[in-house]
């Protein structure tokens, strides 16, 4: 068995074992910063340990960073009424020492602020996966969710990288098939109250299903970001291989990506480390931005403190109706008073991403951040998409930001599978990528925000 593995354990969510919070509470002030965790594990496996970074040569840590980005967002814009949020976050922890497995902890919430200004909150899901990242290739030690869904303690023993996706999709689409999650239906019925989250295939939650979706669908780039938390500890793998990440002493693929090509910083910056072990870790070094607003506790879900050495994924959706409540299915508006320039614009999208990494100073750094400014039409085609770098890795990343243009006149339905097949090379970005594939669940959003509305 491989080092820090332990016997693969299949776990199905229930109420006691992922704590669920209540749909009002108030939140901690977004990211939150936690007391660090003492005494650090020092077993570790392969070369090197903590060490000081140094910033990329070249990087302006101040403000911007690179040519092209904008540094790190403050705050969180505002519900607008008659609006749906979509936030979900992904924690990485290593409780048991750097080397030892990751812990992946999710939390996805839709929250419908109505055109008076209350809330409802239409759907949630959570998801657990541990697993053994110092192992190729990454088996899953266990997985749990809420909802639950049968057949996900099949991926135990799969790779939580290659080919995880297309297996999540699968047994979510066999769950569909076979009626998972009647048994909220049937809880309803008892209690004679209305599901405020709506039905999907098989009687589960459309918005609670898309959600999980999301959720699962970050876990293969989760777990390659969070080797960042190694390398930035001078932790690199004996044996290298392209499971463990570039961040973690793998062998980096040159020329997936704009920030990841040939004679690119990063690149050369790894070739270094690799001819000596010895040198300098370097890193970008910039902190985040706070997104806490303080007269609004809703504007994200409830977020646990981050400690030593983990790490977050961010997400948000804002999905704007343009020039008032939005209409049911049916050819575009056109002319509206703030939507005339984009034609057929119905919706207005900002979608938000960010990974952060929370160092042993307590100070807590952006890996990557991103943005998506776009509108799509009645029927969810793309209209305008623009997207915006706030901190990148690499002085070459901002290269990738036009291809956020290139999904305009798709239909959201088809981004996952467009943007997975189409969005290839040194013009893209993975996690720019990934950031335009979470507009894939629109369709779902403007149908639940169609719905609350005509209630």
């Amino acid at each position: 068995m491989a080092h820090g593995q332990t016997a693969p354990v299949a776990v199905q969510a229930s109420p006691t074992q992922v704590p669920r919070q209540a749909p009002g509470r108030t939140g901690p002030r977004s990211p939150h910063t936690g007391r660090p965790r003492s005494g650090e594990d020092a077993r570790r496996s392969g070369t090197g340990g903590p060490r000081t970074g140094q910033p990329l040569p070249g990087a302006d840590t101040a403000v911007g960073q690179w040519p092209g980005t904008t540094g790190s967002a403050q705050g969180t814009p505002p519900r607008r009424p008659g609006s749906v949020r979509r936030t979900t976050s992904i924690m990485m922890e290593r409780p048991d020492g750097l080397t030892g497995p990751l812990h992946l902890t999710g939390v996805g919430r839709d929250l419908l602020t109505t055109a008076t200004g209350e809330v409802e909150v239409l759907g949630e899901a959570r998801l657990r996966v541990v697993l053994d990242y110092m192992a190729a290739p990454g088996p899953v030690l266990e997985i749990e969710s809420e909802p639950a869904v049968p057949g996900l303690a099949s991926l135990v023993g799969a790779s939580a990288r290659a080919g995880f996706r297309g297996a999540a999709r699968q047994i979510l689409a066999a769950a569909d098939a076979a009626g998972a999650g009647a048994e909220g239906d049937a809880a309803d019925a008892d209690s004679g109250v209305a599901d405020s989250n709506g039905d999907g295939a098989g009687g589960a939650s459309t918005t609670r299903r898309s959600l999980l979706e999301q959720l699962l669908d970050d876990v293969p780039v989760a777990t390659l970001v969070s080797g960042s938390a190694l390398g930035r500890n001078g932790i690199f793998r004996d044996d290298p291989s392209r499971h463990a990440g570039a961040e973690a002493g793998g062998n980096p693929m040159l020329d997936v990506c704009a920030g990841w090509q040939r004679e690119g910083l990063l690149a050369r910056v790894s070739a270094e480390r690799s001819a000596d072990p010895e040198a300098p870790v370097r890193t970008t070094m910039v902190v985040a931005g706070d997104l806490a607003v303080d007269e609004d506790p809703l504007g994200w879900h409830p977020l646990p403190p981050m400690g030593t050495h983990a790490m977050r994924r961010l997400r948000r959706i804002d999905l704007v109706p343009i020039g008032g409540e939005p209409a049911g299915a049916g050819p575009a508006r056109t002319g509206s008073a703030d939507g005339a320039a984009d034609g057929a614009a119905a919706f207005r999208v900002d979608a938000f991403f960010r990974d952060t990494y929370r160092e042993a100073s307590g100070a807590e750094v952006v890996v990557h951040e991103y943005g998506i400014d776009a509108t799509v039409d009645q029927s969810a085609h793309v209209v305008r998409s623009v997207g915006r770098a706030g901190v990148l890795p690499g002085p070459e990343c901002p290269q990738a930001l036009a291809s956020a243009e290139r999904i305009v006149g798709l239909g959201a339905a088809d981004l996952r599978r467009t943007v997975s097949r189409t969005f290839t090379g040194t013009t893209t970005c993975t996690h720019l990528n990934d950031t335009l594939r979470s507009l894939g669940d629109l369709p779902d959003l403007i149908e639940r925000l169609r719905s609350a509305t005509a209630r």
